[in-house]
């Protein structure tokens, strides 16, 4: 499966002229529409995929890591486990799998890739002031955290913000758009609950309430009191204090809720940091 991934990965990218076609080593062409729009981006995606630093003093050095077993300066962790692999740079564990009938472990499974990227309560700052991240698990490699300055810090989140015009969940198999199963699994009107089918704009942009009513079920475009007149935005309130004003005059809250941890039951699986 690893072998599979490699090769396709690197036959797509040649396709698109990323790689020198007609070799057996992939030799970069030097083709980057990125690049040539936003240099610095660029740099540091590239350099948050090679575990490296792209800006500040620390520019081109590894990230430094906490903890005991990386052995020599330079020296790549090797995957360990079993049904781990890794060609070419590509790693795959699929060491976990969840049975048809355990719905338990597949909101496990999802909750797990759905957490968030970083958890606030295992980043510290030391007395040096830079900021440590402890993993709640130790690498193969013995690896237990790693220390980052404010600058680098903000560097890698930078790398974590979704491009413009990219989608943030792809589809794949059955679900994908162009699938011919798709049809087959996707749940009619009437089984969503929905009374009559939506009517098609031919726009593949939807209107604010549209979106609302998709996603939260809030039906925003239908006058609540006559169940007839349709809704209108008649003004946009953007400033913080007159907000509050209003939400008061209404008895609602005023203040946003606290931010709870990402995931609270993320430690159910003792997953591989591989």
């Amino acid at each position: 499966m690893a072998q599979k991934i490699s090769r396709r990965v690197i036959r797509t990218l040649r396709q698109l002229g990323y790689l020198e076609a007609g070799l057996d080593a992939a030799v970069a062409t030097g083709y980057d529409p990125l690049g040539d729009d936003a240099p610095e981006l660029t740099r540091t995606l590239a350099a948050s995929v090679q575990q490296r630093i792209a800006l500040g003093e620390r520019v081109g050095q590894q990230v430094r890591r906490m903890g005991s077993g990386f052995g020599a300066e330079g020296e790549r962790p090797l995957l360990s486990g079993p049904r781990c692999a890794s060609v070419h740079g590509f790693s795959l564990h699929a060491n976990t799998h969840v049975p048809a009938h355990r719905r338990d472990q597949l909101e496990r499974l999802l909750r797990y890739t759905a957490r968030g990227a970083v958890s606030l309560e295992r980043l510290a700052q030391d007395a040096n002031g830079d900021l440590v991240y402890t993993f709640t698990h130790p690498w193969s490699d013995g690896t237990t955290g790693i220390r980052l300055s404010p600058m680098e810090l903000l560097e890698k989140l930078a790398a974590l913000v979704p491009l413009p015009r990219v989608h943030l969940v792809r589809y794949g198999g059955c679900l994908a758009p162009h699938s011919h199963l798709r049809g087959a699994i996707i749940p009619t009107p009437r089984q969503q609950g929905v009374d009559e089918e939506e009517t098609d704009t031919g726009s593949p942009r939807w209107d604010w309430a549209r979106l609302l009513k998709r996603v939260f079920a809030l039906d925003m475009a239908r006058c609540p009191f006559c169940q007839q007149g349709a809704l209108r935005i008649i003004a946009a309130i953007t400033q913080g204090e007159v907000i509050r004003k209003i939400l008061r005059h209404l008895k609602l809250t005023a203040d946003p809720p606290l931010i709870a941890p990402a995931r609270i039951r993320q430690e159910a699986f003792a997953w591989s940091a591989a």
